[in-house]
């Protein structure tokens, strides 16, 4: 579960939903965390319009660098990566209600969005961990 006290402290400081959601999941992708707050950087807001949720995309890269497909000819990892971003996107919408950033917050209300990230977060190390006991990457 997590760590609701950190996802604040980071939040405060500046960092938006889709940065904080890649920073707490390199401990089960691997993951660089300045990579990831660099390559996140422009995707709060929901892509600073409104769009995706930046939890759902911070979900979604964090999942790519999970299952990286850098292979074109890997047909197998292109589905496996498709596969964990539909099963990860499917649970978000269900359970945050929407995957775009004006629904879930369409006053411009961000007090719900550490929850969102929290939830977020939770979910890509919930399906990282089925995969790896299904014997995967």
């Amino acid at each position: 579960m997590s760590d609701m006290t950190k996802i604040h402290e980071m939040h405060a400081k500046g960092f938006n939903c889709a940065q904080v959601v890649a920073y707490f999941c390199c401990d089960i992708n691997g993951a660089d965390p300045e990579a990831a707050l660099t390559a996140m950087g422009g995707f709060g807001g929901g892509l600073r319009c409104g769009e995706v949720c930046g939890a759902v995309s911070g979900g979604v890269y964090s999942l790519g660098q999970y299952c990286p497909y850098t292979d074109s000819s890997d047909i197998a990892t292109k589905t496996k990566i498709a596969e964990l971003t539909k099963n990860f996107t499917a649970q978000a919408k269900n359970e945050l209600g929407a995957l775009a950033c004006r629904e879930l917050i369409p006053d411009g209300d961000h007090s719900p969005c550490e929850g969102y990230m929290a939830r977020c977060i939770d979910l890509v190390h919930e399906i990282i961990e089925g995969d790896k006991r299904n014997g995967n990457l």
